[in-house]
């Protein structure tokens, strides 16, 4: 079985490990075709082609890098295709994406067709424009297998007409559960300790988390690591509460410094709220913070109840109150909290790592190719 694999995402090395698992599969060749220069998040990602832990890498040429849905390749994709020979393009990319047109038409060129196993992440009702509309149900009702990157992604593109039979919900990513592992000895402190760990925006409203911890009686304190415009006001709020000394803002890390952040918490917050045109589509924060025996406690927006299971806590969005409730009862109950802390440790590790996830993938890629309708629940979970 040979599969090209097309993702912006996975410019960024750190994403490729889906591949590296994949490879070890024997009787799986697999390839990666990636924008040469991708721009996101401030960050430039520059690839060269090669040989990477098993796999091929194609670097492609794009226009409007950094634009996840509007970029398209300008060279690279149909060397990657006529190099290959894939049975299977795996496409990571929404289905109304210029990539995703872009792929079709050169599919329509190649005999016999490869399979096209599709990615999607979005989980809000888009007002398309009709050109994107009509990529999208033309992706949609040729793909041959349709990855949702969760519930409420799944639900999305059942309304937009995918076949409920070719549907798989599983996860882009996962992670190594022996790097997010729990704190041995000293690294987590006695004291309860409270974290967040994202961007400092409204969307993401880390300002309930401040006003929930002001309501908290008892000994903790809390780290809120990342940055972003809210910033100052976060600070200011957390001092005007008295709550300066206790709230440690450690600014923006790099992703690697993670682990050993999440190994000092008991427990991590993801107070999402939804806005227009956001809300929450996995949080892998949450599954991270579970492989490092931390309790997840989330808002209801988007993905997050789904992710969180029976492991967390779930609370309404943009309610103060209730996330204090259950902050509350976690310093005040350490044996649920250690319960919690075994149960989402186990979970993830059974659902989320590398070879978990690259084992589902290898089983969409053989439905893809045998033209098999996924399992009634056969969802990933």
């Amino acid at each position: 079985m040979r599969v090209l694999l097309v993702s912006h995402a996975c410019a960024a090395p750190i994403n490729r490990a889906k591949l590296s698992a994949l490879s070890r599969r024997p009787d799986l060749e697999i390839s990666l075709l990636v924008p040469r220069l991708w721009k996101e998040g401030g960050c430039r990602y520059l690839t060269k082609p090669g040989e990477d832990e098993g796999f091929r890498i194609y670097a492609g040429g794009v226009l409007f890098s950094g634009r996840v849905t509007g970029h398209f390749y300008r060279s690279g994709l149909n060397r990657a295709l006529r190099a290959e020979r894939p049975d299977i393009v795996h496409l990571e990319e929404e289905p109304w994406s210029l990539v995703a047109a872009q792929i079709m038409a050169e599919l329509a060129l190649i005999r016999p067709r490869p399979k096209l196993v599709l990615f999607s992440f979005e989980n809000m009702d888009l007002n398309l424009p009709w050109y994107r509309d009509g990529i999208e149900r033309w992706v949609l009702a040729s793909a041959d297998a349709l990855i949702a990157g969760g519930e409420t992604v799944r639900e999305r593109l059942l309304g937009r007409g995918a076949a409920p039979g070719r549907l798989t919900v599983l996860p882009q990513f996962g992670l190594d559960p022996d790097i997010f592992r729990p704190p041995a000895g000293p690294e987590r402190p006695d004291i309860f300790t409270v974290g967040f760990i994202g961007r400092h925006v409204h969307e993401k409203g880390v300002d309930i988390l401040i006003e929930a911890l002001a309501r908290l009686k008892g000994a903790w304190r809390a780290i809120i690591a990342g940055d972003g415009p809210t910033r100052a006001e976060l600070e200011s709020s957390a001092g005007r509460h008295g709550m300066g000394g206790r709230i440690l803002f450690t600014g923006w890390l790099d992703h690697f410094e993670i682990p050993g952040l999440l190994r000092q918490m008991h427990v991590l917050v993801l107070p999402t709220r939804t806005v227009e045109r956001y809300k929450e589509q996995f949080g892998h924060v949450l599954i991270e913070a579970m492989s490092a025996g931390v309790v997840p406690v989330g808002s209801s927006s988007g993905e997050i109840p789904h992710v969180i299971g029976a492991d967390g806590f779930i609370f309404p969005e943009n309610d103060p109150a209730a996330l204090a409730g259950i902050l509350q009862d976690l310093l005040d109950r350490p044996a649920l909290l250690d319960r919690l802390s075994a149960s989402g440790r186990k979970r993830v590790i059974s659902e989320f790592g590398w070879d978990v996830i690259a084992e589902k993938t290898h089983a969409v890629y053989g439905r893809a190719l045998s033209g098999e309708n996924a399992a009634c629940g056969a969802q990933g979970q």
